[in-house]
């Protein structure tokens, strides 16, 4: 016996709610695509986002851009990582914040770096103790498939992987952590900022 239109109707709608709510379902247990174990290593975008007052756009940031912009005129995602991970080595290089062993930091060079540039005290030890946890974690980093893969093309052009990955850290710290009155509240910070939230959250589950 063939139902009436109006249930038919009825039983069709509540098919397709329940399905909407089984696809909200799936979609929110599952990870996002852009979300794996490289998420943190391909947020190459933040070492020039700049979302906090404390960690501001240096001169030798600048000038090392425009030097490696014209070595490396990136049109992938892959090559402008390489041009912004060589840009990050030129420059520490250029503030003495690189080791000689290019695996660590002179931590002197930038306590008298953030001491000369910020004012205030908590500011200078926020900012110093983010390099000291960036050292170690780019260290960490290392042995990881994704930077191995990274250093082999970072050594076509003569550049290392460590102090990007110093230099990525801090930058995604400093989004991360920043004070609420030092971060700027743009559109694009504020979705790197949840864009990091989320890879942090991935990775610390994944841990």
């Amino acid at each position: 016996m063939d139902l009436p239109l109006a249930l038919r109707k009825m039983c069709s709608k509540l098919f397709a709610f329940l399905l909407l709510l089984l696809t909200a379902w799936v979609t929110g247990r599952s990870t996002p695509p852009e979300l794996d174990e490289d998420c943190e290593l391909n947020s190459v975008d933040t070492m020039h986002d700049f979302c906090c007052d404390l960690h501001d756009e240096s001169p030798q940031f600048s000038d090392c851009q425009m030097e490696w912009h014209e070595k490396i005129p990136y049109e992938t995602d892959e090559e402008e990582q390489t041009y912004m991970f060589c840009t990050a080595e030129c420059s520490f290089n250029s503030t003495n914040f690189l080791g000689r062993d290019r695996r660590s930091l002179n931590l002197n060079e930038v306590k008298e770096h953030l001491e000369s540039d910020l004012v205030n005290d908590a500011d200078i030890e926020l900012l110093y103790d983010t390099y000291v946890k960036c050292d170690r974690h780019a260290l960490s980093l290392m042995p990881h498939k994704g930077v191995k893969q990274l250093a082999k093309r970072l050594s076509r052009h003569g550049c290392h992987p460590y102090p990007g990955l110093v230099l990525e850290c801090v930058a995604n710290e400093m989004i991360l952590h920043c004070p609420t009155k030092r971060f700027r509240q743009t559109a694009q910070c504020e979705e790197t900022r949840n864009h990091l939230k989320q890879c942090m959250q991935y990775l610390k589950y994944k841990s």
